[in-house]
């Protein structure tokens, strides 16, 4: 292998990770049964009553839900960083992209309205704070990076929270579920059959999303997420990925233990708390346990980067995981085409499964419409330049059609090629 990566295989390399960050996601929310918020307790099969059902969730919430995101995040970032690097003038690139930033918070705020669990405008927002934070020293970008990853801000917040002790979270620990009857009330509408009561009872509820980002702190790490994509970026760390490896490794290792020391921390505060009697207040153990539980995350994330990375490195494993390529290509399409899939096999106006089947099952639909929409993804950029969603976006962006169908002499020499 070459010293440093072609600008295609970095690029393909992004693009491959953004697809198995599409896997998890869909794992996540098809398991969730896109129920964003607290389930019910007449809710059966949300609350995972069934040993299969428990076993799938257990092991989606360890391995999957809050550590793909992070990859998601990431390659936000580290694609700002491609697109300003790629620009000739820098006013120019601040316009645009901010122009695309509020085009995205539009088609964001339409899924918000057919999903409340949506990140495309909490990107929105976020993205606008990367671009005012972009010119900032390096040293400085990986520092803020870190500090927000670590989910610092919420640390001190809840910190503030037992030195006081205000309590501005619930027991639950879930804001966007109040009452069980609140709950009932949503669990209905998306069972029942009005469609403009879905749209109308998720309006209202951005408040609650921000606020859950706020106190849960996701809004800070995402921020951080980005800031890594954008250090990364400017590192040139895809770009001279060969010169990188010993560094990756040792990442690879250190996030490895930096997972198993906080897990055995978290095990032996609370082990001990509850040897020694100690009833801690709940915000004491949302204060260090929601600690332990960004830092075990952001460990996961990592190490599973550093692995897919040195995996790629290998030819046999590059030829298996350039089966994401093509549905990481497109990931806003495929993003948003799972939030149809779900919002028509789980709510009422369609075939109204929630909480008539389990985890498990779930979790076999989702495998099921990925690998379909990896078959898509490959036909339509067999045809295609982009997306369908990525060329309306790119043709917003730059306020004429782009070019859209590929040539037939360029769509066969693809497909002579694979």
């Amino acid at each position: 292998m070459s010293t440093s990566l072609k600008s295609k295989e970095r690029i393909e390399l992004i693009d491959i990770l953004r697809g198995l960050t599409l896997l998890g996601i869909i794992m996540v929310h098809f398991t969730e049964q896109y129920y964003a918020g607290m389930p019910p307790q007449k809710a059966t099969h949300l609350n995972s009553n069934y040993l299969p059902d428990q076993i799938v969730s257990t092991l989606i919430s360890i391995l999957v839900s809050g550590k793909f995101y992070m990859l998601f995040s990431f390659l936000f970032g580290l694609s700002f960083f491609i697109q300003s690097s790629n620009s000739t003038s820098k006013a120019q690139f601040y316009v645009r992209f901010f122009w695309r930033l509020l085009i995205l918070f539009s088609i964001g705020w339409i899924h918000h309205l057919h999903y409340r669990g949506d990140i495309l405008t909490i990107y929105a927002l976020l993205g606008v704070v990367l671009l005012a934070l972009h010119t900032l020293p390096d040293k400085l970008v990986l520092l803020l990076a870190i500090l927000l990853i670590a989910d610092i801000p919420a640390f001190i917040t809840r910190a503030a929270e037992v030195i006081t002790a205000e309590q501005t979270t619930t027991p639950e620990g879930n804001p966007f579920g109040g009452s069980d009857a609140q709950n009932v009330v949503y669990f209905d509408i998306l069972k029942g059959n009005s469609y403009i009561s879905i749209l109308k009872s998720n309006i209202p509820e951005f408040i609650t999303k921000m606020k859950f980002q706020v106190m849960s702190g996701r809004i800070y790490i995402t921020l951080g997420l980005f800031l890594l994509g954008l250090y990364v970026g400017k590192k040139k760390i895809f770009e001279n990925i060969s010169d990188y490896l010993v560094s990756i490794k040792r990442t690879r290792n250190k996030a490895l233990w930096g997972l198993l020391i906080f897990i055995l921390f978290g095990v032996s505060f609370f082990g001990g708390m509850q040897l020694l009697n100690v009833n801690l207040t709940f915000a004491m153990q949302f204060m260090v346990g929601g600690l332990i539980m960004d830092l075990v995350n952001a460990c996961l994330a990592l190490f599973y980067v550093c692995v897919l990375i040195l995996l790629y490195q290998k030819d046999n494993w590059k030829k298996r995981l350039h089966l994401f390529y093509n549905v990481g290509r497109m990931g806003l399409t495929t993003y948003l085409t799972q939030t149809l899939f779900g919002f028509i096999i789980f709510f009422g106006i369609g075939f109204n499964l929630l909480d008539k089947i389990g985890a498990s099952i779930c979790f076999l639909l989702a495998i099921t419409i990925f690998s379909l929409q990896i078959m898509f993804a490959n036909w339509w950029l067999s045809k295609f330049y982009y997306g369908p969603v990525e060329w309306i976006w790119r043709s917003l962006t730059y306020l004429k059609s782009q070019p859209f169908k590929k040539p037939k002499r360029i769509k066969e020499r693809l497909v002579h090629h694979l």
